[in-house]
């Protein structure tokens, strides 16, 4: 059954028997054949002649997305089968930001406890789709959207963010902040998270002033807080590893502004039986809502 469902997927792909039975190197009779065999254990025929090529019927393209999904699972197994037999150690890359793995740490290190063969390879998470379309990471942690046919999302944690101020900026002595009432900083506010940006220029009637430093990084935006640069938001499990390094952070409310952490992977990755160890490990210890 397997060698009809690769005859099959080939004629599909090639649009032609003849330069199927190329791609697969064996005679077009015995592909036919094959063929045939497969349109009687389905019971109906899955291709229509016309010129000199052939077209997929209804019911075929139905057996060619399972075909698929098949022949994905056995290479997935054949792989996994491998990794068991042959590799004593196995690696994953993580791409993940320096705050965010700050944060995880303690769980990586009860990962690594727990599956002492898979070494983690902690990778700057830059642009994640295309470090995972490139096979250059395995799995990433970001609060970015990542969009993609071949991207997959599942949601880790949120967290709860603050505004921070220098030590004697002349909100430093306040506790609550509502959202609205950022507009009337006297300052620039510097803000790392693009939603929540979209999200305080709703509430404000006003924009914002911009200033000529931009950065996304969390800590390049701490450390110009630090230079009196402006005020910024961020999240509160990064700011209190600085406190009483002259900042100070204020609660937000009317909403609280929360901070979702993703954990992004593609569809079908090449690592799947290391990767989904992982994930389920980091799903399964929580650490937010």
């Amino acid at each position: 059954m397997f060698r009809q469902l690769e005859c099959f997927i080939q004629i599909c792909r090639e649009g032609s028997f003849t330069k199927a039975a190329e791609v697969l190197l064996i005679s077009q009779p015995t592909l036919s054949q094959q063929i045939r065999f497969l349109e009687t254990e389905v019971g109906s025929p899955l291709f229509e002649r016309f010129g000199r090529g052939v077209k997929i019927t209804a019911d075929g393209e139905i057996l060619y997305e399972k075909a698929l999904s098949v022949m994905r699972l056995i290479e997935e197994s054949k792989k996994e089968t491998y990794e068991l037999k042959h590799t004593r150690v196995q690696k994953l890359a993580i791409g993940i930001s320096p705050s965010d793995f700050f944060y995880l740490i303690p769980r990586f290190m009860k990962f690594h406890e727990q599956y002492p063969d898979i070494a983690l390879n902690f990778v700057p998470a830059e642009n994640i789709s295309q470090q995972l379309l490139s096979s250059s990471i395995d799995i990433g942690i970001t609060d970015k959207y990542v969009a993609g046919k071949e991207i997959h999302m599942m949601h880790l944690y949120k967290e709860e963010q603050a505004l921070v101020v220098y030590a004697d900026h002349p909100w430093a002595d306040r506790t609550i902040v509502s959202l609205q009432e950022l507009e009337d900083l006297e300052c620039f506010l510097f803000v790392g998270d693009s939603s929540l940006s979209k999200q305080l220029q709703i509430f404000s009637a006003n924009k914002f002033r911009h200033s000529k430093f931009e950065s996304t990084s969390p800590e390049i935006i701490l450390s110009m807080v630090m230079q009196k640069m402006g005020a910024a938001i961020l999240p509160i499990s990064l700011v209190e590893r600085f406190s009483g390094q002259q900042l100070k952070w204020i609660r937000l409310v009317g909403p609280v502004p929360l901070r979702e952490l993703k954990i992004i992977m593609k569809k079908h990755p090449d690592n799947h039986f290391t990767a989904q160890k992982c994930i389920d490990y980091l799903l399964a210890s929580g650490g937010g809502d």
